[in-house]
């Protein structure tokens, strides 16, 4: 993976909390991928759900915790 696609990578995680799915395609252009990740965060909106079938994990809350 190019470093410029791990960065944009990390990025998202780091913004929306979970990974974004990558396209179908092994052999796909990195640095569009890259441009698209940037976009998502740029825009607040996570566009790879549509487009590659990203799956949002379900937030849960924290469990409560009793001490006695």
């Amino acid at each position: 993976m190019k470093k410029r696609c791990f960065k944009a990578c990390e990025k998202f995680i780091d913004h929306f909390g979970y990974c974004a799915a990558f396209p179908k395609n092994l052999d796909f252009d990195q640095d569009e991928y890259a441009d698209e990740l940037l976009k998502c965060i740029e825009d607040d909106f996570d566009y790879t759900i549509e487009k590659y079938g990203t799956k949002v994990p379900e937030k849960k809350p924290y469990p409560t915790v009793f001490i006695d």
